[in-house]
């Protein structure tokens, strides 16, 4: 449960992302992103400003925990003009390892957050993305709830917070009746090609669980319309440290809706 909480959060959803200053003013002509994290995977946030009006983006990694190895995905489309997009998160592949076997199958958890821009002055921007998840294999029901996403820039630095609830349809020990996180990164452009480097910390408490605090840290690796990112979270420093890594790379299609 916390792997697909921290892929989608997200940081898918993830980071920045997050981060962010992210993909405000792309044009259909190919372009760099700007300096930031993933919209939804790579870290604990996720970028608030949605992708550009009419664009289409893909993010694809690779994500180790302890035994587990999954490769997540997330497909976001914004077809109106307006500052509001649609995203999908998904586990292409769960690899993992019970009783010294290892069985490798297809994700059991879609993640849909519809994000919208409420407001942007200056440096700031505030935006609302209600959310749901939908269980495929193993556990019953699924959840909602939304996050509410605050990011402040200035010259090269950028400070992102993401808070989060999300409530069970049909709780269980494996899908907790409440689920709150509270996560916050700091991002660094370290050039004006756009490569940047990440902190963050994320406090998380759920129904019938201890709380949870981690922590991150990562890279951005800008190309041609594209960005690949690379990160390190120390996962529940207080009950379990654990370390996870993820390697992602995130493409923007550009205007392919109403071009």
């Amino acid at each position: 449960m916390k792997t697909l909480k921290g892929f989608c959060l997200f940081h898918v959803l993830i980071l920045g992302q997050a981060v962010f200053a992210q993909q405000t003013s792309q044009a259909s002509a190919p372009q760099p992103l700007n300096a930031s994290v993933s919209d939804f995977g790579t870290s604990f946030v996720f970028s608030p400003p949605p992708i550009c009006a009419g664009c289409v983006e893909a993010e694809l990694g690779l994500l180790s925990l302890d035994s587990g190895r999954y490769l997540p995905a997330v497909l976001s489309v914004a077809p109106f003009p307006t500052h509001t997009d649609f995203s999908v998160l998904v586990n292409i592949l769960d690899s993992g390892t019970t009783s010294g076997k290892r069985t490798t199958h297809f994700g059991n958890r879609f993640d849909f957050v519809v994000r919208h821009q409420l407001l942007r002055r200056g440096g700031f921007v505030l935006t609302l993305a209600p959310r749901g998840v939908v269980f495929t294999r193993d556990l019953e029901g699924g959840r909602a709830g939304g996050t509410v996403g605050l990011a402040y820039g200035r010259g090269n630095n950028l400070g992102v917070i993401n808070l989060t609830y999300t409530s069970a349809i049909g709780s269980s020990p494996a899908n907790p009746k409440n689920n709150y996180q509270g996560s916050f990164d700091y991002y660094r452009t370290l050039n004006p090609k756009g490569y940047a480097a990440f902190i963050g910390l994320q406090h998380e408490t759920s129904t019938g669980n201890p709380q949870l605090v981690s922590t991150e840290g990562g890279i951005v690796i800008p190309f041609r319309n594209g960005q690949a990112e690379l990160a390190t979270e120390q996962l529940s420093l207080n009950t379990h440290p654990t370390w996870q890594f993820q390697a992602r790379v995130i493409v923007n299609w550009g205007r392919i809706i109403g071009r």
